[in-house]
């Protein structure tokens, strides 16, 4: 369907100024009618959209559609998008164009952080039915039947509200072990290399009861292990409820087992979390991931860190000391501009020495719209990636050293599924994945392993139980 008229705005269009890879959303739909619709998500970016993909598709299945796999023969192809940076932009458009070679009969809808900030660059691409902005997109499923009866493309991208919000559809099927709970949304934080403020508002959370009601809903589906996920889920306030106080809620629902924070600011949580994660009655899994991104403090001044590198230190040995068994986890740019050799080799010496255990590498990429592209001193891309590949290799050394300290130890592993055969994987509280040879049906159960060796990132081990 192409437009060659003028798109209908539905709301006031805001195009807002100032890496991950992409992935075929594996939500589907099992049991189905050969009559029913078919749609499929194609979700790009992070955690967040992946849940939210997961929400939108829940409630189109509910509309009738089935939700597949498949990349050709659709009648809707949603896109869900990410803007983090200038080719994560050009990503999405590349997409939106395949997807539209592969399904030129298909209802086309760009959803997402590339449409709340860049909707007039999805209609001139061509070809699109439907674009919704942040605000919106998880009422998607009202949208379709308005899409379906307009001669020109559908827009709605809204201001972001500041309120807190309620999500009232479950993105989940029954089978899952670990869902991701979204429990906030926006940043108020002003990153120098980042868009997301303008792509997703203001910090925002969502109210305690709604996420009280989900997070029963997914126990009673089955679901052992919750991943709290958001854009900055440390700053959590919805009235006398902060984060902290928050985590009471999840150790008062039954079949809920693990609490595991996918990623936080140490500078928005308290000590007082060492305490919750270190005992060992509470849910809350022994498992950090601690944003750094530099290890200079001049790189994280340019930056607009919140934090200097001595404090973040001083969070991480605490952490370590106060809890056993501890993961920390982190997020490193390098190539940002202004970062010398001399930078460099901080971040690089800093986490050689500190307990950070992995760390997820990006090289800098410039995001238009964000004030680190107005900076001196850009650092050549060839240079970027020689450093990220450095700390990648430090990064797997790491990970390998952290897990053979477990070797011979009995930890706990929910178990997600097998691989073929006798072969089940799964993960222990403290994000070590395991595999194990047992004829027993293993999916969604905690058992007690005895790790016996390590290859390539998973551990091997026996089960005792």
């Amino acid at each position: 369907m192409v437009a060659l008229v003028r798109p209908f705005y539905l709301v006031p269009s805001r195009t807002l100024v100032a890496g991950y890879p992409d992935n075929h959303f594996p939500f589907v739909t099992k049991n189905h009618s050969p009559s029913m619709r078919k749609a499929a998500f194609f979700t790009l970016g992070c955690r967040l959209n992946q849940t939210e993909s997961s929400i939108m598709a829940k409630s189109l299945e509910n509309e009738g559609y089935m939700i597949t796999q498949e990349k050709e023969g659709l009648d809707l192809a949603v896109i869900n998008t990410c803007t983090v940076t200038n080719q994560s932009d050009a990503k999405c458009r590349q997409t939106i164009r395949s997807i539209q070679k592969k399904n030129p009969e298909a209802m086309i809808a760009v959803v997402g952080c590339f449409s709340q900030v860049a909707s007039q660059q999805i209609l001139d691409i061509g070809g699109v039915d439907l674009v919704l902005g942040n605000e919106e997109k998880l009422n998607l499923y009202k949208y379709i039947a308005q899409a379906q009866a307009s001669s020109v493309p559908v827009v709605s991208v809204e201001k972001i509200s500041r309120k807190p919000f309620t999500i009232d559809t479950i993105g989940q099927h029954l089978g899952v072990t670990r869902a991701n709970l979204k429990i906030q949304d926006g940043c108020s934080f002003v990153c120098s290399f980042c868009i997301i403020p303008f792509a997703r508002g203001t910090s925002r959370s969502r109210e305690v009861e709604n996420i009280r009601q989900e997070t029963q809903a997914l126990a009673d589906m089955g679901v052992k292990e919750i991943i709290l996920t958001g854009v900055n889920i440390g700053t959590y306030q919805h009235q006398d409820t902060n984060f902290l106080s928050l985590l009471d809620l999840f150790e008062k629902v039954d079949g809920i087992e693990r609490v595991r924070i996918s990623s936080i600011e140490p500078t928005t949580v308290g000590r007082e979390i060492f305490q919750r994660m270190a005992d060992p009655s509470s849910k809350l899994v022994p498992y950090l991931h601690l944003p750094l991104q530099s290890a200079n403090n001049e790189i994280l001044r340019l930056m607009r860190r919140k934090y200097l590198i001595e404090e973040y230190e001083d969070f991480v040995l605490q952490a370590m000391e106060q809890i056993p068994r501890l993961c920390i986890g982190s997020d490193l740019i390098v190539g940002f501009p202004g970062e010398s050799d001399d930078c460099f080799a901080d971040t690089f010496e800093t986490l050689q020495r500190l307990p950070v255990h992995y760390f997820h590498v990006f090289p800098y990429a410039e995001r238009q719209g964000t004030q680190s592209v107005k900076l001196p001193n850009q650092v050549p891309p060839p240079i970027a990636t020689r450093r990220a590949a450095s700390l990648r290799e430090l990064s797997n050394q790491k990970k390998e050293v952290y897990t053979k300290q477990f070797i011979g130890q009995e930890l706990s592993v929910l178990f997600e599924g097998n691989q073929g055969g006798t072969q089940w994987h799964g993960y222990t509280d403290n994000y070590i994945r395991v595999a194990v040879n047992s004829n027993q049906p293993l999916k969604n159960k905690i058992h007690q392993v005895r790790l016996s060796s390590q290859k390539s990132g998973i551990a091997q081990g026996e089960l005792i139980d």
